[in-house]
């Protein structure tokens, strides 16, 4: 398996002014079947093992905080797991049962964005034409709703 994170070095004449930084190669999709590759500098090189380390230190916690986050998508009330799996094929007010009864805006807007545009549009739909904007769960999804991007922020 490839290395997704290099240190990248900038040698400087004297060793005493070298720099260090961190890159991450990156292999992606474009929402229209486009594979892109390349590497993207994660860490701005630095001129002390401390300023690094710092540095390190500052995306651990990130990843730390990110991955705190992620328990509420797979793990909801302390580890009864419920399903809140939506696809496709469901029709969109079988697509808000479900999505409604999500307490966590944040599960909320990841459940719902990760649907097809299409799919978002029709259960936007639903919500403002079904749904009490002024309350629960629709009142999340209206004051979240990007309507020219069709997702919740």
């Amino acid at each position: 398996m490839k290395d997704k994170l290099t240190l990248e070095i900038e040698k400087a004449v004297n060793d005493s002014n070298s720099k260090v930084g961190v890159s991450v190669s990156l292999d992606m999709m474009n929402g229209e079947g486009s594979k892109l590759n390349g590497s993207v500098l994660l860490i701005p090189k630095c001129s002390t093992y401390e300023i690094l380390e710092q540095e390190v230190a500052r995306i651990k916690e990130e990843l730390d905080t990110l991955l705190e986050k992620s328990k509420k998508i797979f793990e909801v009330d302390g580890g009864k797991g419920e399903d809140w799996e939506v696809n496709e094929d469901m029709g969109s007010e079988q697509i808000w049962d479900i999505l409604s009864k999500i307490k966590d805006p944040e599960l909320l807007s990841a459940k719902f964005n990760s649907l097809s545009h299409q799919k978002r549009l029709e259960v936007a739909d639903y919500v403002f034409t079904h749904g009490n904007v002024f309350s629960g769960a629709a009142s999340v999804f209206s004051t979240r709703y990007n309507s020219e991007k069709g997702m919740l922020e």
